[in-house]
């Protein structure tokens, strides 16, 4: 037992160790930035939502495209086979007209039933096609995308109105492959300022985002071993998602493309790099019940393991030592961590061996993890998203609150998901339920007949309600 002991303790300082070196470098590279570059020139970007049975979301999403403060852009939004209305709700709040749309042919996917472009707004597209999943959406999408730029949307993410602007800042960098932006989680903003009032379970999704992505993707960035661009909001120069063949059908698509293109970096592109945007943003809804959750975070675990799967064959070879060596202590490494504190806090406690040692290393990582979640909330202060003090006192009570509760679901679904990964073979999309709660726009814009798609609103002086035949599909109140 002695050795497990040793074994746990060097485990725990290398955990400790990384955990450390996020939050310094979290704290200190990152500036003070909330500057907009209107003056570069705009690249075409093709925004591809794919959408099924997204009836209760499409309209708040659509609201983030009239408000961008962005002209050069398409969008186009892929209809895989829903059952609902979102194809009726599509044709009211566009006016939509078939077209033949002619595609690169460069991409695979299921049969194109029909193609449509909106009369009101010239920039928008619709495909309407055979159920394929995601993956298989998003490539019919970008087989039929113009933009040299092309931009992943999940239909309950609404973009802020700079968020293209910063994408394109970001793409100067000709060697900048692919880029992840920040993903907010929208129901802890009211009329687009944050807040961290809201139910329990949101507000521990809050904080994991804030680390997620304003410390962690950022320090990863920095170091090239970005391993996940999120499928809420990602962008990728077009030619380089044709040249690795678009996306596979997994459950973590999103995974598996990021690492197919560090795989294209790493072999091709020496000098490629695939980045985080911290300016680009969006606003998207989390799961705000438990099984929602854990669905989502279930299938995450599936779709990480997934990922590896494919790649175990060649993964040095094709991701390189130093990515897959830094996936393994930032993504496995934590969830064996927690196992074995977990067995060792339970072998102390019944031998009544150790416990001092063990208590202190609890202790001392449960400060780390409080530490990290104040320090994400200091770095989203320099982005332009402060808190009041009182919501400061309450984000450190809950960080505190959330370690001996909500976090513990953290190992539980790493657990979970490693067996399900093992055992089911069958892996589901598992989609969560939409709500279409999430507004980040202080007053309604009743859409009868629209004006022009890029015509910009103040970023508080918009939000939807749109009606369908009588009945309010979503409203602000």
């Amino acid at each position: 037992m002695e050795v497990v002991y040793i074994l746990a303790i060097l485990l725990w300082v290398v955990f400790f160790s990384i955990q450390g070196m996020y939050l310094i470098m979290g704290l200190k590279q990152t500036k003070k930035d909330t500057t907009v570059r209107k003056d570069l020139t705009e690249r075409k970007m093709s925004i591809l939502v794919p959408a099924y049975n997204e009836e209760k979301v499409l309209a708040s999403c659509f609201t983030g495209f009239k408000n961008l403060d962005y002209k050069n852009f398409e969008l186009i939004i892929i209809n895989d086979g829903s059952s609902d209305n979102s194809m009726k709700l599509l044709h009211d709040l566009l006016d939509l007209k078939e077209v033949d749309l002619e595609p690169k042919n460069k991409l695979t996917y299921n049969s194109i039933t029909n193609t449509y472009v909106s009369v009101t707004y010239p920039n928008v597209k619709v495909l309407d096609k055979l159920n394929g999943g995601k993956a298989d959406a998003l490539n019919a999408g970008a087989d039929y995308a113009l933009g040299e730029i092309i931009i992943t949307l999940d239909a309950d993410s609404i973009l802020q109105k700079n968020a293209l602007i910063h994408v394109n800042e970001a793409m100067e960098d000709p060697n900048v492959l692919a880029g992840g932006g920040m993903v907010h989680v929208g129901q802890m903003y009211q009329q687009s300022k944050p807040s961290f009032k809201g139910k329990g379970l949101v507000r521990y999704q809050l904080s994991d985002y804030m680390l997620s992505f304003y410390v962690k993707r950022f320090v990863q960035s920095k170091l090239g071993v970005v391993s996940v661009v999120s499928g809420a909001f990602g962008a990728f120069r077009a030619f380089a998602l044709y040249e690795i063949g678009g996306y596979k059908k997994t459950v973590g698509e999103d995974m598996e493309i990021t690492l197919n293109v560090q795989k294209l970096i790493k072999n091709v592109y020496k000098k490629g790099k695939l980045v985080f945007i911290p300016k680009a943003e969006c606003y998207t809804e989390v799961p705000d019940n438990y099984g929602d959750l854990k669905k989502q975070r279930i299938r995450w675990q599936k779709g990480f393991l997934d990922s590896l799967m494919i790649y175990r064959k060649r993964r040095k070879r094709d991701l390189g030592f130093k990515l897959v060596f830094f996936i393994f202590l930032d993504s496995l490494l934590p969830g064996y961590i927690g196992i074995v504190t977990t067995f060792l806090l339970a072998w102390s406690i019944i031998t009544g061996k150790l416990l001092g040692l063990t208590a202190a290393l609890l202790a001392a990582t449960a400060v780390m993890q409080i530490l990290q979640r104040m320090g994400a909330y200091a770095v989203s202060k320099k982005y332009g998203y402060a808190y009041s003090k009182m919501d400061y006192i309450r984000i450190f009570l809950f960080s505190v609150v959330e370690l001996v509760t909500y976090r513990l679901l953290d190992m539980y679904f790493f657990i979970y998901g490693s067996i399900a990964f093992v055992f089911q073979r069958n892996h589901k999309w598992n989609k969560m339920e939409r709500s279409g709660d999430v507004f980040i726009y202080a007053n309604d814009i009743v859409y009868t007949k629209p004006g022009i798609l890029t015509n910009t609103l103040p970023l508080q002086e918009a939000a939807t309600t749109i009606t369908v035949s009588g009945n309010p599909v979503v409203s602000s109140k």
